[in-house]
């Protein structure tokens, strides 16, 4: 059996940067595909709250669909970006999978 090893040095982990508070934004979503958040080279994280009543479909990039999701967000449910090392800058969209969700839409930036 062969594996593969990685003698390289670990990457240089970037430092913590300072993050603004998150502002929220109240969006109504519908089965039309819209972006919620902008492309944003400053983000720090951002973050969904799906106060319903429909479930969402979200993704990160400009293109969401039925058929093309990351996840799916129920009613209640609230999501929040990968915390790594790496932050995602592009832009978040979302679609309803019927009639109408209201959309808590929070997002940080470096200071």
């Amino acid at each position: 059996m062969a594996a593969i090893y990685n003698l390289n040095p670990t990457q240089q982990q970037q430092p913590p940067q300072a993050r603004q508070a998150k502002t929220t934004t109240a969006t109504a979503i519908t089965t039309t595909a819209s972006v919620a958040l902008a492309a944003n080279a400053n983000r720090a994280n951002y973050s969904l709250f799906n106060a319903g009543p429909g479930t969402v479909l979200f993704r990160e990039g400009t293109t969401v669909t039925s058929a093309a999701y990351e996840v799916a967000i129920p009613a209640g449910f609230h999501w929040n970006s990968e915390p790594s090392n790496y932050r995602y800058t592009g832009a978040i969209s979302l679609i309803t999978t019927a009639g109408t969700a209201s959309v808590m839409v929070s997002e940080s930036i470096i200071s």
